[in-house]
């Protein structure tokens, strides 16, 4: 028990220690002779409007690559990758939150999407 709080503990202190130095970080321009975009949809602010599936995908390889460069494994990478995608986009928390809350109330297909839809548009 106290090995999965200090676990715990650890990789909370991994993730805030994580979005620290990720907020801090600066870009230097490229010396190349042609321009390097330095904004991708993985490092871009965080939006209110609904990603795109690529982009999803691909914040969510960054978030991958950084738990695996602070060694983190199992749950704890997972939860470093889970509160990277939520920073990254927050519409995403929301829509599970909608979506969560249309299927206790037994809508189904088209009614489930629907209700998400008016759900997240509300918010």
């Amino acid at each position: 028990m106290t090995r999965k709080l200090l676990n715990a503990a650890v990789a909370a202190f991994f993730v805030l220690s994580s979005a620290t130095v990720v907020f801090a970080q600066t870009t230097t321009p490229a010396t190349s002779a042609t321009p390097v975009s330095t904004t991708t949809p993985a490092t871009a602010a965080p939006s209110s409007t609904m990603p795109s599936k690529d982009e999803i995908k691909t914040a969510r390889q960054a978030c991958r690559q950084d738990a695996i460069g602070q060694g983190l494994k199992g749950q704890a990478r997972k939860d470093a990758v889970k509160g990277c995608l939520q920073q990254k986009y927050p519409v995403l928390e929301k829509r599970k939150t909608c979506h969560d809350q249309g299927t206790t109330k037994g809508l189904e297909k088209k009614a489930l999407r629907d209700f998400v839809k008016q759900c997240i548009a509300a918010s």
